[in-house]
């Protein structure tokens, strides 16, 4: 337990109107820092020191180029993400997580996204050189299936990274769990209980994985506070997904931002490559600010976009899950127990929910499921 002084009321709109200003200090930082970078000729400026240690190499001067800047603005933001990542979940006692654990942590983060980095950038900035003309068609279909890849491998070499996961004991939940995957003919490689409990009080489930790394997995914190029935009709919702096809639905939408994303980069640099410093070539590593930006800024307007095409596919997924177990009662009573557990806000303001949100607020989906 933590001391009474650190503990606020659970208000669940007030957490997360905390999260929300805090995210968009960071999101400021990561449009500002950019900017100034760019428009202040620095980014011209790094890009001579590093080629001086560096000669003639440009890929690899580029990953030197993010991997730098993507340390120094994690540091630049690591209080803001210490205070939403830890103080903040300590003052509504979410968190059971040492500050030595949440620091953990984030090094582990912070190297995992140095390396994703620093191979998408190397692949960038080849393609770049290999074809100026349509190195954005080849690097959009080269990411999208990094993309799938990654999404594969995520419960079996990314998750485990941050978390730990145990066989599914035998018993009860897990034949009923198995059994259903059969009857919707979704192929599961197993159930695993996610060891969410060590680091936080808040539950989730997931189907994770693709093809044969596909996998039920299920958060120790949701087994200790939902029923075995209520289980089922969460599990019956993720396996709605796939049985909708709602995974290659989803691909889709990120194919198509990846190369909305990619053409908007190519225009950018073929309008402003010759300007702030830059020396008027494509594969120029001092253009990296301006690509981060572009691509910040073609995700911002694709993700209200995104998310109202996500919040429809859940409702469909949520009226599969009902229909298909004939669990209304016990779907109603999961996402009550959810939304305390989480502390999650059941109802949002419209526009959060519209841009913010994957998902419909609570309310909405416990009265759909009323009728």
């Amino acid at each position: 337990m933590t001391d009474d002084s650190d503990v606020v009321t659970r208000d669940p709109k007030r957490y997360e109107r905390t999260k929300l200003w805090i995210g968009l200090a960071n999101l400021a930082v990561y449009i500002v820092v950019p900017v100034v970078i760019l428009v202040s000729g620095a980014s011209a400026s790094i890009r001579d020191v590093i080629a001086d240690e560096i000669t003639g190499v440009v890929v690899l001067g580029a990953v030197v180029y993010i991997v730098l800047a993507s340390i120094v603005l994690e540091v630049l933001t690591l209080p803001l993400g210490y205070f939403s990542g830890h103080v903040l979940e300590k003052r509504y006692e979410l968190t059971r997580r040492s500050v030595g654990g949440w620091t953990l942590d984030w090094l582990k983060g912070l190297g995992l996204q140095t390396v994703l980095l620093g191979v998408f950038v190397a692949l960038l900035y080849l393609l770049l050189m290999a074809d100026p003309d349509f190195w954005w068609i080849w690097a959009s279909l080269l990411f999208s299936a990094i993309s799938v890849f990654l999404a594969a491998i995520a419960p079996t070499v990314l998750m485990p990274i941050f978390f730990k996961f145990e066989p599914l004991p035998d018993g009860e939940l897990k034949d009923r769990l198995m059994r259903l995957s059969e009857q919707l003919g979704t192929f599961v490689q197993g159930a695993y209980v996610w060891k969410l409990g060590d680091k936080t009080v808040k539950a989730n489930a997931a189907l994770a994985g693709w093809g044969k790394t596909r996998r039920i997995i299920i958060s120790d914190t949701l087994i200790e506070s939902h029923d075995p029935d209520e289980i089922e009709v969460i599990i019956a919702h993720e396996l709605g997904h796939h049985v909708n096809g709602d995974i290659w639905r989803g691909i889709g939408v990120q194919v198509v931002i990846i190369f909305v994303s990619m053409w908007v980069i190519d225009l950018a640099l073929g309008a402003w490559s010759g300007a702030f410093g830059l020396d008027g070539t494509l594969h120029d590593f001092a253009n990296l600010p301006l690509l981060a930006l572009v691509s910040t800024v073609v995700g911002l307007v694709a993700l209200p976009l995104a998310n109202t095409y996500s919040r429809r596919r859940e409702t469909a997924a949520d009226d599969f899950a009902i229909a298909t177990t004939d669990m209304r009662n016990e779907f109603i009573s999961a996402m009550e127990k959810l939304a305390k557990q989480n502390l999650s806000n059941a109802e949002p303001h419209p526009l959060i929910e519209t841009v913010l949100h994957s998902h419909p607020s609570v309310n909405r989906r416990i009265a759909r499921a009323r009728g």
